[in-house]
């Protein structure tokens, strides 16, 4: 890194933490979110989710809640060409719905084989499950219209994602949906459809927690989610994971979901030091890492070493 980068990291640092001096209430709500990649579908399915298991339970007190690709909107047209090849053929006729996809093969019981098989972690706290609500790959919007233009559909989504949710205990859902970047994608009923899903979910008894990973920037005229996960701070370059940090914080305030990829380059101890740093700065401002990916079919990755210490005392302070 030059100089000149080198003192620019520096100066962002200490305005970070000057920002959050005095700022502590609220710290002990941290959550980790462990995303998990979707290789834990058929054939081997169970024996994946055992081996995801065996590899995330030395790090237990390191997390508080995994999202996994579980759920997709599915419809007529799903998996035609170009469309979002989320869904089971039986899933993908008639009128958009919320079924299982993105995989399709997904075991049913996911959920509860995590929570039993990792148990409590910091401060004896449940495992969260945050199952993700996918459509696209990143496919054509016209499934997805199709449920935003519909009322009826979207009224029965909702009722089958709370049941859903409470049937097998889920704190929540994150939404990721790959196709909004296409214009074809009404966003005036794309906000209107969340704004309506969230409260929903958030009134229903107990509530349910909504949040969404949507590239940068909350969606506009969209509110009330309870976390945008940004992914511009995946990045191997410090300048730019604080700029997106800082950019994050200002458009999301304390909604903000500080992405983290491990896997999509090798950090040294030095950089990953770097982030924690200044993800410190903002105080109780940020609430909440989330991590792509978990992938533990071939054991796990290295790549997230220098990650798990720092992440269980990200929790603990």
């Amino acid at each position: 890194m030059s100089s000149r980068r080198s003192m620019m990291c520096a100066a962002m640092l200490a305005a970070m933490c000057t920002l959050a001096s005095g700022d502590t209430q609220g710290e002990s709500n941290r959550q980790v979110m462990v995303w998990m990649a979707n290789p834990y579908a058929a054939p081997a399915k169970n024996q994946t989710i055992d081996t995801m298991i065996a590899a995330l339970a030395p790090h237990r007190m390191g997390f508080t809640a995994l999202a996994y690709q579980y759920f997709a909107i599915c419809g007529e047209g799903s998996n035609d060409p170009g469309g979002s090849n989320d869904c089971d053929a039986a899933d993908a006729s008639g009128p958009p719905k919320l079924r299982t996809g993105h995989p399709p093969q997904v075991a049913a019981d996911i959920g509860a084989q995590l929570t039993a098989g990792l148990g409590t972690g910091i401060r004896g706290t449940p495992l969260e499950l945050w199952p993700v609500i996918s459509y696209g790959n990143p496919g054509n919007a016209s499934v997805l219209n199709a449920l935003l233009s519909s009322p009826a559909a979207i009224d029965q989504f909702i009722a089958d994602a709370i049941e859903v949710a409470h049937a097998q205990n889920l704190t929540g859902f994150n939404w990721d949906l790959e196709a909004t970047g296409s214009p074809s994608v009404n966003r005036p009923l794309l906000a209107s459809f969340l704004n309506k899903f969230v409260a929903a979910l958030h009134g229903a008894n107990p509530r349910i927690g909504v949040s969404y990973d949507g590239g940068n920037d909350p969606l506009p005229n969209v509110v009330a989610m309870d976390r945008w996960v940004r992914m511009a701070t995946y990045t191997g370059s410090t300048p730019d994971f604080l700029l997106g940090l800082a950019h994050g914080v200002k458009v999301s305030g304390s909604a903000f979901g500080v992405g983290l990829c491990p896997i999509c380059q090798t950090l040294n101890d030095e950089a990953v030091a770097t982030r924690f740093q200044a993800i410190n700065g903002y105080g109780a401002t940020l609430q909440e890492i989330d991590l792509w990916a978990a992938s533990y079919v071939q054991g796990p990755s290295p790549h997230w070493d220098p990650f798990w210490p720092r992440l269980e005392q990200w929790l603990n302070s």
